[in-house]
């Protein structure tokens, strides 16, 4: 006789411990189970794969070397065909020349590749905060909820609260945060030029009207050669070059 009444106070029991608000929240998290799990599945794949090929570029980029062989230019310069001569004085400042422009060239392609690191660092930040942002979004969207979370942060002149029952919010919040940054955290890059082979050259001979030249080797000045001397001596060595032809 006792059974019979026990078994009604179960169904009671069962029917309050899960009322009908619930019964739809557990129906509504069941159909969306597969939705939200093949978008955390998509979104780490596409995170994953993105990440994995800007990293690759980046690395390509510095270990790609930019411009020609300066090896094989000052080889070329040194070992002329056996109709061209010149001087051992041309022969170094030519190839103080090369290994100018080749420094240069290799300053800014470091510095490309400093920018080009950075770009990736804030892209990085950017998309981990959005991947973020939109499982906060599921989480929501999904109904999901676990014991309440207090956050907090303060400063001298402000200070931040937030309290949730629900890991989306908070998911959100900080994804949120975390793409504000990388969008107004700038940082500056600077290049500095300078010559390091120039400075080697001594001032070029000087040329008199009658064409005479004195040796450099006679400079007591020792001041390095500047942009428009350096320029100065190319002409003049294109011009003997013309006269020897």
């Amino acid at each position: 006789m006792s059974s019979p009444a026990t078994a009604p106070a179960t169904q009671e029991g069962t029917q309050e411990d899960f009322p009908a608000a619930d019964l739809e929240l557990v129906k509504w998290q069941r159909k969306l189970l597969p939705v939200m799990t093949g978008f955390i599945i998509a979104l780490a794949s596409i995170f994953f794969v993105f990440s994995a090929i800007h990293l690759y570029q980046v690395t390509k980029f510095i270990q790609t070397e930019h411009g020609l062989d300066i090896r094989a230019q000052i080889e070329s310069e040194v070992a002329r065909p056996p109709g061209v001569s010149a001087s051992g004085e041309e022969m170094l400042q030519n190839s103080l020349l090369l290994l100018e422009a080749d420094t240069l060239d290799k300053r800014y392609h470091e510095a490309s590749a400093l920018l080009l690191s950075r770009i990736w660092s804030r892209q990085l930040a950017f998309i981990t905060g959005m991947v973020m942002a939109f499982l906060g979004a599921v989480f929501i969207l999904g109904k999901m909820s676990e014991s309440t979370s207090n956050i907090s942060g303060e400063d001298g002149q402000w200070r931040v609260a937030i309290t949730s029952a629900s890991p989306g919010i908070i998911l959100s919040f900080f994804g949120t945060i975390l793409v504000i940054t990388s969008l107004l955290i700038r940082t500056t890059l600077d290049v500095s030029d300078g010559p390091a082979y120039v400075t080697a050259l001594r001032r070029a001979a000087v040329t008199s009207n009658t064409g005479k030249q004195v040796s450099p080797a006679g400079n007591e000045s020792g001041i390095p050669l500047d942009l428009n001397e350096i320029e100065k001596l190319s002409r003049d060595k294109a011009g003997s070059d013309e006269k020897k032809k």
